[in-house]
């Protein structure tokens, strides 16, 4: 439509499994101090839409169990088997099988400033909110980044909870065949629950003090 802007929207497909131990995993009772046992598998969908190369918007839903049913114990010690690591002793002690939702909705704008010979400079701020009974909190970060053909992209892809960045990627916005950045960022949450730390909705569990603020900072080349 006229005056609607230059768009580029994609649908994702997600699939993966997260898999989180206290640090002492020998213990077959686990320090009740420490986060507790829990495996996180889960699937999803999302939608991600660039407008104007200056701003994108991504939705995304993820559902899955936490519990026996989650299958963490499997995934984990049946690897450390493979490759010879002891295996994790307290698994009989994780979280009771729960399903769990997470629904989450972030935007990200883009200031470029091209620098000459091909090479720019953006800086890339965001917000966002999840809800569900896995996690609930509000996010608020930056990226800085120098290279070439920054607007094929908004960053390196992150798995939850962490900085946030997302897989859209647009060849159609590359000049060439190739790009490269080198990045600095950093997100901060406030945060309402973290099953993880905090245990299951429904049942009594294990669980442990969590923080209600907390950062990240990370760097790279991409």
């Amino acid at each position: 439509a006229e005056g609607a802007g230059e768009v580029s929207r994609r649908y994702e497909i997600l699939l993966g499994q997260s898999v989180f131990t206290p640090q002492d995993t020998a213990r077959e009772d686990p320090d009740p101090s420490d986060r507790p046992y829990v495996g996180w598998p889960y699937g999803g969908v999302g939608l991600i839409q660039d407008t104007d190369r200056r701003r994108l918007d991504h939705l995304e839903l993820l559902a899955g169990v936490v519990g026996s049913d989650a299958h963490g114990e499997e995934a984990q010690n049946d690897w450390h088997q493979f490759i010879g690591v002891d295996k994790s002793r307290g698994w009989d002690e994780q979280l009771h099988n729960e399903p769990g939702i997470m629904l989450t909705y972030e935007r990200k704008w883009r200031f470029l400033q091209p620098i000459g010979g091909g090479f720019a400079v953006d800086a890339i701020p965001e917000l966002g909110i999840t809800v569900g009974n896995v996690m609930d909190y509000v996010q608020a970060g930056g990226m800085l980044r120098f290279g070439k053909n920054l607007e094929a992209d908004y960053g390196p892809q992150r798995i939850r909870p962490a900085l946030s960045g997302t897989p859209y990627f647009n060849s159609d916005y590359l000049d060439g065949p190739f790009g490269f950045y080198l990045f600095v960022g950093t997100q901060g949450r406030a945060v309402a629950r973290n099953l993880f730390l905090d245990g299951n909705t429904f049942k009594d569990s294990r669980s442990v003090d969590s923080e209600a603020l907390v950062g990240d900072l990370s760097g790279g080349l991409a």
